[in-house]
Order: structure tokens, then C-alpha cells, then sequence
């Protein structure tokens, strides 16, 4: 199946490890030049050895998104020196470790501006030059748990105001063919994470785990969701405006 984005420029945050560097990887399989951010170099540099070998076609971006203006220099920089991206994936998110549902309001300030405020600040630079091409593709990869409501409050709430910022800028901006869309993953394994422990530690409380919350049997791998994305970020994407889909093995 022809994307039809060889060519495109693609920004892909929280882009080093999981389903940020598969992300990368199948953009960069339909021809797409990638912009691969993450805080660590490290995981950076093995990604650029991966899809680009041989060449510079690709980029790889150091930096640290929650500081103060940091997504909105890194993407003053990027159109300076690279180009004006076509295509935004916004990967980067998470629960920063506030677990606490009486958290103080500084704790979730934060882990909103990690899910959400990051994106929005990248988007206000973005969109008006997308909109103004008449091109665009912003895709922000929430979380089923918005669904199921399982999970730390912060990161959920967070998650789910960015479900809503989906379908309200989506809305917005269709007629210009700036297309926001939203991918929902369910479960997906990392052995460092929750659930990659318990099913490598607790085999009694994954067992029970899985009978009750996952009918696939199993954990998602990231690859399975990457090729979702690519399709979003795609010319075939133009009828999704404000689709957030759930790709999570039918969990619960």
C-alpha cells in the first residue's frame, strides 16, 4: 500500500525507546524523513545507526521537552535548519511517577504539560504553517486507559483532556486538510514497566491479569501500533479528522 508521504518531513517526540522508536523506523520505511527527539542521546544514536547508516538524511534531537520553552525552540530551531515539518508525531507522555490520587496540583501541572502541554506548544508554531500549505498531519498518541479509567489519575486525566483537544482541533482545522488524529494504545510490553515485570515475576498475578483485562492473551508490541500511525500521518488520512482509535487488542 502507497502512503503517498515519501518525502515528507516528520517530527516525532519521545522518539528513543518503544513505540516512539518504531514510530521512526516505519515512517522512515515509506520514505519519510524523520526528525527523531528524545532526552537521551544514547537511544538516539543507535536509532540513526538503524535508518540511516549511510546517509545524513536523517536527524536526531537531544533534548529535555519540560523545559520552560524548550518545544518551542526546538521547533524554531528545526524550521531553521531543517525545514517546516509536514508531519508531527506527538509520542512523548507518561505519569512521571505521581501515583498518588491526592497529588498537589504542582505534581499534575506537570504530567498535563508532559501529555499535553508539549504538543500544544509544538502545534501553535506548526499549524499555521500547515494550514497555510494546505498539508498537514498531527497525530498524539493517548492511551485506552481513557476508556477503561485504569490508571494513575494525573496521567489519565491528562490523556483524556488530550482526547478532547483532538477532537476540538481536529474539527477546527479539517477544512484546511490539516488532519488530527489520535491513536489509542492498549497494553504494550516493555520489560521495564509495570506489566513487563509482573508477567516475568508474578506468573499467578499475570494469569489473572490477562483472563481479566487482555482477551488477545497477551501484550501489544510496539510494531503492531507503529503502521496505525503511519496511516495517519498518510494522504489516506484525509477523511480522520478528530479520529482517536483505539489499537489495544480489545482490553478492558
Amino acid at each position: 500500500m502507497d502512503l503517498d508521504i515519501s518525502g515528507k518531513l516528520a517530527l516525532v517526540t519521545g522518539a528513543g525507546r518503544g513505540f516512539g522508536r518504531a514510530i521512526v523506523k516505519q515512517l522512515a520505511s515509506e520514505g519519510v524523513t524523520v526528525i527523531a527527539a528524545s532526552r537521551s542521546i544514547e537511544p538516539l544514536e543507535s536509532l540513526h545507526n538503524e535508518i540511516s547508516p549511510n546517509t545524513t538524511r536523517h536527524h536526531i534531537i537531544s533534548v529535555d521537552l519540560m523545559k520552560e520553552k524548550a518545544p518551542s525552540n526546538m521547533i524554531k530551531s528545526i524550521i531553521r535548519d531543517i525545514g517546516d515539518p509536514d508531519i508531527v508525531v506527538h509520542n512523548l507522555g507518561g505519569s512521571l511517577g505521581v501515583t498518588d490520587p491526592v497529588s498537589n496540583h504542582h505534581q499534575w501541572q506537570n504530567v498535563w504539560q508532559l501529555n499535553l502541554g508539549i504538543p500544544i506548544e509544538i502545534n501553535s508554531t506548526l499549524i499555521p504553517l500547515m494550514t497555510h500549505k494546505e498539508w498537514g498531519r498531527i497525530v498524539l498518541v493517548s492511551s485506552n486507559a481513557t476508556l477503561t479509567y485504569q490508571g494513575y489519575p494525573a496521567y489519565v486525566s491528562a490523556k483524556a483532556a488530550q482526547n478532547a483537544y483532538v477532537k476540538t482541533l481536529g474539527r477546527a482545522l479539517a477544512k484546511d486538510n490539516v488532519i488530527v488524529s489520535s491513536v489509542m494504545p492498549g497494553p504494550i510490553y516493555a520489560e521495564d514497566r509495570y506489566l513487563g515485570r509482573l508477567q516475568a515475576e508474578n506468573p499467578d498475578a499475570w494469569e489473572e491479569y490477562v483472563r481479566n483485562h487482555l482477551p488477545i492473551g497477551r501484550l501489544g508490541q510496539a510494531e503492531e501500533l507503529a503502521p496505525f500511525v503511519a496511516i495517519l500521518c498518510s494522504e489516506l488520512a484525509s477523511f480522520a479528522a478528530g479520529s482517536i482509535i483505539p489499537v489495544d487488542g480489545g482490553s478492558m
